[in-house]
């Protein structure tokens, strides 16, 4: 009888060895090396490097976005940025503001 009741006391205490267990294994898998590599100002202006102006770039592929086929800057000022290409069969004209983004003013 002594020997069961050594059997059944054994059988517990791995049985509630094991439960003591799992919530261990189960965040053994959050743990993990995370390196991380900053290169520096790279990725990221300060406040005052902001651009301030659309670029002759910019506002070409805004105008084609638009629909303006062969866009070019014909000119510029410190508000706006005149571009003219084709829509159709015809010569049209858009203007976009000089401000970041591009947006349009007139097509």
């Amino acid at each position: 009888m002594t020997s069961l009741f050594a059997k059944a006391a054994f059988a517990a205490l791995i049985g509630l060895g094991s439960m003591a267990a799992v919530p261990s294994i189960a965040s053994a898998r959050d743990m993990g090396v995370q390196i991380e590599v900053r290169d520096g100002y790279r990725h990221h202006r300060p406040h005052w490097q902001e651009r301030r102006a659309c670029t002759n770039r910019e506002a070409v592929w805004r105008a084609e976005r638009s629909g303006l086929r062969g866009a070019a800057v014909i000119g510029r000022s410190p508000n706006r940025v005149i571009l003219e290409g084709k829509r159709g069969y015809r010569m049209d004209r858009m203007v976009v503001a000089n401000r970041p983004g591009c947006p349009i003013l007139r097509r």
